[in-house]
């Protein structure tokens, strides 16, 4: 047993409990302390009926917190891919309080208020980018991110179309580069390095990727900034990033009347 006076963890919860009769208190997992009224009287099982009394009101202001941070309309999320990272931004963004769904590998995507395709595989052309791209209209941000060597690229946020593509922005980048064709060819290369994210690169894209993601999900001013700017995550605990806009492509040609 802990001694009265002494901090014990709220058993299948986050947080802690302090149950001393001079300063009774819950800290919460977001470490916020709230005063304890109507203390149990001395005895094992009074104390356990009120440590359960604690954690089931630790576990729904947890549920509130998550409900508010993802509100019904941003709340369920498809997350593609099956490698180490997508798997890794699944398990954060359900811990965060999200819906998060997964793509069974049939092409048909099951309805999402955001769309996440951020994988460890190299940017190519990509024919099922269009068909993902065709849930903006329907009210879904889309999230992109790809590996370049050992390093991952987040593209912007896509919300309502008028963001740069993943394909802009290598136009973008191409067009700004003093070694555009070594940088065009080594694109079309596909190169796939063989070796595995630094642990640092896979952990700050994925807190990077929820970050955005709540942000967007909040409705927080910070969106403006993540349609516009692309991340390049290194091999190091920093990032840089790159303004990046969207602009209109050109009209398709049209076809030459029959004669």
């Amino acid at each position: 047993m802990y001694p009265r006076h002494d901090w014990r963890p709220i058993p299948a919860a986050r947080g802690e409990v302090r149950l001393s009769t001079d300063m009774p208190a819950l800290r919460t997992g977001s470490g916020d302390f709230l005063r304890l009224h109507d203390l149990p009287g001395p005895g094992r099982l009074p104390t356990y009926r009120y440590l359960l009394r604690v954690r089931r009101a630790a576990l729904e202001r947890d549920a509130r917190t998550r409900a508010s941070r993802w509100p019904e309309g941003r709340r369920r999320v498809l997350v593609l891919g099956r490698g180490r990272l997508s798997r890794a931004l699944a398990a954060e963004l359900a811990r965060s309080g999200a819906e998060v769904v997964r793509d069974d590998g049939s092409r048909r995507y099951p309805s999402a208020d955001a769309v996440v395709d951020v994988r460890e595989i190299p940017q190519r052309p990509d024919p099922e980018l269009g068909e993902r791209l065709e849930q903006l209209t329907n009210g879904a941000a889309l999230l992109c991110g790809r590996r370049e060597g050992g390093r991952m690229l987040i593209f912007p946020l896509m919300v309502d179309g008028s963001e740069a593509t993943p394909d802009q922005v290598s136009r973008r980048r191409l067009a700004a580069s003093p070694a555009a064709p070594e940088l065009s060819s080594w694109l079309a290369s596909g190169h796939r390095d063989p070796r595995p994210l630094r642990r640092a690169t896979s952990t700050l894209t994925v807190a990077r990727c929820l970050v955005i993601l709540e942000d967007w999900a909040a409705g927080d001013p910070a969106v403006s900034e993540h349609r516009r700017v692309l991340r390049v995550v290194g091999d190091g605990p920093r990032e840089r990033t790159h303004t990046v806009l969207g602009f209109d492509e050109p009209a398709p040609r049209p076809q030459e009347s029959a004669r």
